[in-house]
């Protein structure tokens, strides 16, 4: 039975107090002050980092049913197509950057793709329109709710291409959170693995074994190359079995996370694995691959439970390429809580590699530096900027002269760039966030 709104605001200040990494820092106030999701903004420290940004940036309450559907299934509301706005004010730029197989996007006579142009909506045009209520309802198209239908103007990528007409209707979007695996042979006769890894939810650990083993028929692989631009984190569990795939035996006795709490109860190690034990009780083996280093693509995007992949890498010293922009910056984690139909995520905890060591605040900063503006080529091409880079690495051990070019244009545009509408509003929480302990 649900409880008053001060009695939801005590249950949030005790669970606080208990449980927050920082609890020392929240300011005690009166649980009648206000509504539970304004009370809950804060309970969290108001502290600032070494560089000036919040020390705690991760503080998000969600509806328990999307959380679950999300975390759990891997299901989100949408067209299953990944909104781009380049350039938010006329003459707008607003581009897909990737899709979901089997969605209304990748649906017989859609066929969106990487790269393809959004130029109208419900005969609106995006890329002129000045007038506010258009701009209403390119958002609301952009962002759609569940059974919404709108016909959209697009152009897919390379010259010749022309503009087309399409309608999409949203709905409940099953995510892949593995595509793409394949071994790419180089010129100099080196196989090379390449997956897109988008998630750290429950459906990715089967995917993950699977591409594991993948890379290890025939001859196996000499390199791999992992692809976590939009991986914005999950479960740690998850993060736990690819990283225990790529170092094998590197990680036998060591440490592949270990959970500092604040004080309030024992910290928790976890050991790099060798299998996987699913829900229904079947044990997987994890395949070895043992490789001595790891390429990573990555973006601001790339955040938390990815960014544990990296940490942990080198927390063994397989040491781990990193191509593209800097990372998210996140190594902070939370059990996620439910209450009355809210789930509630509060950085709980820090997360150190077998070194003890967490320090990247400001994200993991790139060993080549580009920029993910290449939409005349698809995820997984080998012409695609970021993987081209790290082909070219992966060759001549060293970053082209190109790449540090090509970042630095980049870091002129709009903010805006990474969001999904034009006239930024208010949305949930587009892909699965943070470092959760929980399955």
């Amino acid at each position: 039975m649900q409880g008053t709104r001060v009695d939801e605001n005590n249950w949030l200040r005790s669970w606080s107090h208990e449980t927050y990494l920082w609890y020392d820092e929240i300011e005690d106030v009166d649980p009648a002050c206000c509504t539970t999701p304004e009370y809950f903004n804060l309970m969290k420290t108001n502290e600032t980092t070494s560089s000036g940004n919040p020390k705690d940036r991760f503080h998000f309450s969600q509806p328990t049913r999307e959380y679950r559907k999300l975390s759990n299934e891997g299901v989100t509301v949408g067209y299953g197509a990944r909104f781009r706005v380049l350039q938010s004010t006329p003459p707008r730029n607003v581009v897909v950057v990737s899709t979901e197989p089997n969605s209304p996007a990748t649906a017989t006579g859609v066929n969106l793709v990487r790269g393809t142009q959004i130029l109208g909506v419900d005969g609106i045009d995006i890329v002129n329109s000045t007038d506010a209520d258009d701009v209403k309802k390119i958002n609301a198209a952009l962002n759609p709710s569940d059974g919404d239908t709108h016909t959209f103007t697009v152009k897919d990528p390379g010259s010749s291409s022309v503009e087309r007409s399409v309608t999409m209707t949203a709905g409940e979007i099953t995510n892949h959170p593995v595509q793409n695996v394949k071994v790419i042979t180089t010129s100099e006769g080196e196989r090379v693995g390449y997956m897109l890894f988008n998630s750290h939810n429950d459906p990715a650990a089967l995917p993950l074994i699977n591409a594991g083993n993948t890379f290890l028929q025939g001859d196996g692989i000499d390199d791999l190359v992992l692809d976590l631009r939009y991986n914005r984190g999950g479960f740690l569990y998850i993060a736990q079995i690819i990283t225990s795939i790529i170092a094998g035996s590197a990680g036998d006795g060591k440490n592949f996370a270990t959970n500092e709490y604040n004080g309030k109860r024992n910290n928790r190690s976890r050991s790099f694995a060798n299998a996987f034990e699913d829900e229904s009780g079947t044990v997987h083996q994890l395949p070895d691959l043992d490789l001595p280093r790891l390429f990573v693509l990555t973006t601001f995007e790339t955040a938390s439970a990815s960014e544990l992949i990296i940490n942990s890498l080198l927390g063994i010293d397989i040491d781990v390429i990193r191509i593209g922009s800097s990372t998210r910056g996140k190594y902070h984690g939370f059990v996620s809580t439910d209450n009355c139909g809210t789930t509630y995520s509060s950085i709980q905890f820090r997360v150190v590699n077998d070194k003890g060591v967490a320090n990247y605040d400001d994200g993991f900063s790139p060993t080549c530096s580009v920029a993910d503006n290449d939409y005349d080529h698809q995820l997984g091409d080998p012409e695609e900027s970021l993987l081209k880079t790290a082909l070219a690495y992966q060759a001549d051990d060293a970053c082209p002269s190109s790449s540090s070019a090509q970042v630095r244009g980049a870091e002129t545009k709009s903010p805006q760039e990474e969001l999904l509408s034009i006239d930024p509003v208010p949305s949930p929480y587009s892909s699965f966030p943070g470092l959760i302990l929980n399955r």
